[in-house]
């Protein structure tokens, strides 16, 4: 393996949503955001430092689902990477919703070309972060929905820095270095992929797709809890390229649980 490859997420991405050097659209660039609550700022903290420490019990103290935190710990570990800067961040008016987009850092302190997004739902007096993969309510999609409605979603979702730096490494030193960072790239499918959420954006607005695309997190939800053993064996994997091979075969069946979902979706245009 000696090219850097987009991770199939990212590629839907760029397929569906012009190009990675895009800027966001006028409206969202304008509108005049809520500030991110303090007490996600911290939750956000502390899932940087569980990641950092591949600290699997921290990890489930604030995830939503709270299960199976010990596959992003150890995958984060093996991959010798962390979650880095908050990017961008959005809040609903109710203030019990949010949504961040955020950097991944190397080893040392390189950021990433795809940047992760997390869901944080106010539960009962606490807030959660949607780590793993989870059954999130038609509710809360609709408002990430409204939150994301209007912006570019490439410029969100790829850092185009990151992809124009490691297009420059020389030819004669690329194989390695893009094996590794095509792993931890692709560490995305030990967690919940989040970047759903900036692809579909406005999508989300309609009742119809809320409950919709319920349903494919509850089918996400259960790949990920089937293949429990499966995702624990590739995220203990230390070689890059056997990594990749490993999430192969897991991929496919994710591809298979979710397949059909995105035919039952409405056009916004006639929600």
């Amino acid at each position: 393996m000696n090219k850097w490859m987009m991770p199939l997420a990212l590629t839907v991405l760029l397929a569906g949503c012009g190009t990675a050097d895009e800027a966001p659209t006028e409206q969202a660039t304008e509108e005049t955001k809520t500030p991110l609550p303090e007490a996600v700022e911290t939750l956000y903290t502390s899932y940087q430092q569980a990641l950092e420490t591949g600290d699997a019990e921290a990890l489930k103290a604030i995830d939503y689902a709270g299960e199976l935190t010990d596959i992003p710990a150890t995958g984060a570990e093996m991959r010798d990477l962390t979650p880095g800067d908050m990017y961008d961040s959005w809040v609903n008016e109710d203030g019990d919703v949010a949504f961040i987009v955020h950097e991944m850092e190397d080893a040392d302190g390189n950021e990433l070309p795809n940047r992760l997004s997390k869901v944080a739902i106010k539960d009962g007096e606490d807030w959660k972060l949607v780590v793993t993969p989870a059954l999130i309510p038609a509710d809360v999609i609709g408002e990430v929905g409204d939150m994301l409605t209007g912006i570019e979603a490439n410029e969100y979702g790829v850092n185009a820095e990151a992809n124009a730096r490691l297009a420059e490494v020389p030819e004669d030193e690329a194989g390695p270095i893009y094996d590794q960072v095509n792993a931890q790239t692709d560490y995305v499918a030990l967690e919940a992929d989040n970047n759903v959420f900036l692809l579909m954006a406005e999508t989300l607005t309609v009742p119809e797709n809320q409950d919709t695309m319920a349903e494919y997190f509850k089918a996400y939800r259960t790949w990920y809890t089937d293949n429990e053993a499966a995702l624990k064996k590739a995220a203990a994997t230390e070689d890059p390229v056997e990594y990749l091979e490993a999430l192969e075969p897991l991929k496919q069946k994710l591809e298979q649980a979710i397949d059909g979902y995105d035919e039952n979706l409405v056009d916004p245009s006639f929600g």
